[in-house]
């Protein structure tokens, strides 16, 4: 190649916009709070979600579950 030349680099360029997958708001239904209150004991309380949640968490290294928010204000691990 000839001195101050470069070499010719073709690009290839996409978009693709981070609205694309967007869904607008759909009504849904709603049930009454107390038959969702029933619901969620039956399932266990909130101990049982926080425990899939838990279950689902990242890990450290050291296979011990990366400490919440909670943990660095005293809560339970």
């Amino acid at each position: 190649m000839p001195e101050g030349e470069s070499a010719k680099v073709d690009y290839q360029l996409s978009y693709r916009s981070a609205l694309s997958g967007y869904e607008a708001y759909k009504e849904q239904s709603v049930q009454p709070w107390k038959a969702a209150n029933d619901k969620v004991g039956e399932i266990g309380g909130w101990r049982t979600y926080a425990k899939e949640i838990r279950q689902t968490a990242p890990t450290t290294g050291q296979d011990q579950p990366a400490q919440g928010h909670d943990a660095h204000h005293g809560g339970k691990q």
